[in-house]
């Protein structure tokens, strides 16, 4: 699959099947998101991948904090989004509800649970940062990601970046023994996409290139 390919083709997966992955291409996956550039060769990103029990025990973890605590799908701001960026939010909830209504679930319960689950997805990866490194190296952690996704679909593997758990980073680390200077940034989810599933019959679409672009000479 060329990269263009993977690129236009890629997509979220919120539902997946009950199928291994195996640890040889999980490894395979990684060594590709460790070929992302980042300021001075820093390479700050870390992964921590969880599987089967442990993966298991992790999901209790979070569902149980989920619902003393009951944290909302949001876009995290301190002040209300400009009208462009909440319109573009308000097209992919369109594009997604009707699909999800198709599972029988309130919308906000689906993502807020199904994020606290991994979407059922039998790997779950929490990306991590050191804390000595400024907010700006959040950047290369993002390259990182978007080499790790881009080679998973190449895989014939489907992924979901999952933030809304970060607001249990705390239990996360707790869970999964992850060191108090490291910062859990994001959650990934990872496995083979159950294409059958209502969950995944949508595409969210881009802005044209006007609306992203600006142009100098």
């Amino acid at each position: 699959m060329d990269i263009f390919s993977a690129m236009k083709q890629r997509k979220s997966a919120r539902a997946y099947l009950d199928k291994p992955v195996s640890r040889a291409d999980i490894e395979e996956i990684f060594k590709y998101a460790g070929l992302a550039p980042s300021a001075i060769n820093l390479q700050p990103w870390e992964f921590v991948v969880t599987y089967g029990e442990e993966k298991d025990r992790l999901v209790r973890r979070l569902q149980k904090v989920h619902a003393e605590r009951d944290v909302s799908c949001g876009p995290g701001t301190s002040a209300p989004l400009p009208e462009r960026f909440s319109k573009r939010g308000s097209k992919a909830l369109k594009a997604m509800e009707p699909q999800v209504s198709k599972l029988n679930l309130p919308f906000n319960e689906f993502v807020e649970k199904g994020s606290c689950s991994f979407y059922g997805a039998p790997v779950a990866i929490i990306v991590t940062i050191d804390r000595v490194f400024p907010q700006i190296r959040y950047l290369d952690v993002g390259l990182s990601v978007s080499y790790l996704l881009l080679a998973a679909h190449a895989k014939g593997l489907g992924t979901c970046p999952i933030g809304l758990i970060t607001a249990y980073a705390d239990d996360i680390a707790d869970v999964l023994s992850i060191p108090e200077e490291k910062e859990i940034v994001l959650a990934i989810s990872l496995g083979y996409a159950d294409e059958a599933s209502p969950a995944n019959d949508f595409k969210t679409d881009r802005e044209p290139l006007s609306e992203i672009f600006t142009w100098y000479e």
